[in-house]
């Protein structure tokens, strides 16, 4: 028989999982961004959890972020990279980059 604290084990991360990504499409509309949730009912989609200017995006909340992957003093964004990796990623602030997608968006749509 199952234990009744073990079967709502997750749940709640779950519902912290779906507040994400239901928080960044949202976000991404504001900007003027086409922007959907994909993952309605979890992990049907390879590609990513949202989809954002037909970009996909995995979403991944955590109690508590790594010091050394958020910027420190006044930086924008954080540069990482795996020792055995030659592929760099950037750490920025998601509001900074939705923006930057929208002036992309806007810079293109003008040409």
């Amino acid at each position: 028989m199952k234990n009744p604290k073990n079967v709502r084990r997750g749940r709640r991360n779950r519902q912290r999982g779906a507040e994400l990504q239901r928080q960044a499409v949202k976000m991404a509309k504001e900007f003027k961004l086409e922007a959907y949730n994909r993952d309605r009912g979890g992990a049907q989609h390879e590609k990513g959890d949202i989809e954002i200017e037909e970009r996909y995006y995995g979403c991944k909340r955590r109690t508590k972020i790594a010091k050394w992957c958020k910027p420190e003093k006044e930086e924008d964004g954080v540069i990482i990279r795996e020792d055995y990796n030659p592929k760099p990623y950037i750490v920025l602030e998601y509001e900074k980059y939705i923006m930057l997608l929208s002036m992309l968006k806007e810079f293109t749509d003008s040409e």
